[in-house]
C-alpha cells in the first residue's frame, strides 16, 4: 500500500511549524522580558567618559546605567579598568558587562537578576612574537607584551593547523585566578 501525499506532508509540515514557533519564541525572549515584568523598559546609557573612570558609587537606578567600579577581582596587579565597552541585559534579568583593561584585555562579567556574579573571565587577543616550548610571548592588541605559559592540559583550538608560531594571531581566556581556560589560534 502506497501512503498518500497528504499523510506524508502533515508530519513534515507540523515539524516545520513547531520549529518556527520555537525559534520565534527564543529569538524574542530577551526583548520581551523587561516589558512583561510590569516595570518600565530599561534604558541603556553610554559608557562614562575617561574623567569618570574612578567613580565607585552606584547610580540610583541600579538596573540602568553603567559605572566603572573599583572592583578588581581577577584583574592582574597594576591593571586598571579603562572603560566599559558593553553593559546590557541579555535575558531574564541577566546582564553582560564587558570592560576594557589597561593591559589590552577585556573583562567579561555576567550577573544574575540579583546582581550575583554568574561568570567572570578575562579575554585577550594578540600576535605571537616568540615561542619557546609552551612559553609564548605575545604582543597584546591595545596593550603591551605578555608571556604566557600554556598548560599541557589545555587543548589549543587550531582549525587552520597554524601551530604556535611567530606572527600567528592568538586569543586566550583567563579565569579570575589567572589560570588559562582556553587558547585559540587564527590567521
Amino acid at each position: 500500500m502506497i501512503p498518500n501525499k497528504k499523510s506524508i506532508r502533515r508530519p513534515i509540515q507540523s515539524t516545520l511549524l513547531l520549529l518556527i514557533c520555537i525559534f520565534t519564541l527564543l529569538s524574542g525572549c530577551s526583548k520581551a522580558q523587561p516589558e512583561s515584568q510590569g516595570s518600565t523598559p530599561l534604558v541603556e546609557t553610554p559608557p562614562p567618559t575617561v574623567s569618570n573612570t574612578n567613580n565607585t558609587t552606584e547610580q540610583p537606578n541600579s538596573q540602568s546605567g553603567s559605572t566603572v567600579s573599583d572592583d578588581t577581582e581577577g584583574i592582574p596587579a597594576g591593571v586598571t579598568i579603562k572603560k566599559i565597552i558593553k553593559d546590557e541585559v541579555i535575558k531574564n534579568g541577566y546582564r553582560k558587562k564587558v570592560e576594557l583593561l589597561s593591559d589590552g584585555g577585556k573583562r567579561m562579567t555576567i550577573t544574575d537578576s540579583n546582581h550575583g556574579i554568574v561568570m567572570r573571565h578575562l579575554e585577550y587577543d594578540g600576535v605571537i612574537l616568540a615561542v619557546k616550548g609552551n612559553e609564548v610571548t605575545v604582543q597584546v592588541e591595545r596593550g603591551g607584551q605578555q608571556t604566557l605559559t600554556i598548560p599541557n592540559d589545555i587543548v589549543i583550538d587550531d582549525e587552520d593547523k597554524l601551530g604556535l608560531n611567530k606572527g600567528v594571531e592568538i586569543e586566550w581566556e583567563v579565569d579570575t585566578d589567572g589560570q588559562i581556560l582556553s587558547v585559540e589560534l587564527d590567521d
